[in-house]
């Protein structure tokens, strides 16, 4: 938050006063993306790759199986990596990783699912996000709140500093929105994963003319 007066290099004894309008919704959670990592090793290269595949239709079987719509289901990055024995500069095997990402709309279901893709094959990382369906309709309640926000310390600060302004902003800006979303990873032990709270900010910045009384 800022204050500018330009007394001294306008005639008209005009300034400005830029407030910093903030305002944040926690929601709860709606939505679930799993994201497993599904990796195989092997000297040969095309044998990662077999393995890897196998795994891969296991997974998607056991997914389909459980109901599960293909449209849910992201296959993403496929990578293969030389793996060296660098004392010797060898080459020891080749590491193939295939990245999954499946879409759940009933968080009822997800630590079913994330059973299921353990007991599959998922021999990696796996992650859990969950987040929100229609961020943007929270979003812009937000942005709404923190609109008002900032008239409501323009109002304060020009008491406060004995100005008169006009309620009308001449510059707004809205600064970048933040969305929070609730993380967990295999890393730390997943056990029974439990839908969190999703926080949402808003912010703008606003100027107001200002006049002195």
């Amino acid at each position: 938050m800022q204050y500018k007066n330009s007394l001294f290099n306008m005639p008209s004894n005009k300034g400005s006063l830029t407030v910093r309008g903030v305002s944040s919704l926690n929601i709860e959670s709606d939505m679930a993306k799993i994201n497993v990592r599904i990796s195989s090793q092997d000297k040969s290269l095309e044998i990662a790759k077999d393995k890897n595949s196998e795994i891969l239709n296991r997974l998607l079987y056991s997914l389909s199986d459980y109901g599960v719509s293909k449209d849910d289901i992201f296959s993403k990055d496929i990578s293969a990596t030389q793996n060296y024995d660098y004392e010797k500069n060898t080459l020891i095997s080749y590491t193939v990783t295939q990245l999954i990402t499946i879409i759940v709309h009933d968080l009822s279901k997800v630590n079913d699912i994330y059973s299921l893709v353990v007991e599959n094959g998922a021999n990696d990382e796996i992650y859990i996000d969950f987040s929100l369906s229609n961020p943007n309709e929270y979003y812009n309640k937000a942005l709404k709140k923190a609109t008002q926000d900032a008239k409501d310390k323009a109002s304060i600060l020009a008491k406060s500093f004995s100005l008169n302004y006009n309620p009308i902003p001449c510059k707004v800006t809205e600064i970048s929105s933040q969305l929070n979303n609730i993380n967990y990873s295999s890393k730390s032990s997943i056990t029974n994963v439990v839908p969190g709270i999703v926080k949402i900010t808003a912010q703008v910045d606003a100027s107001f003319l200002t006049y002195c009384m």
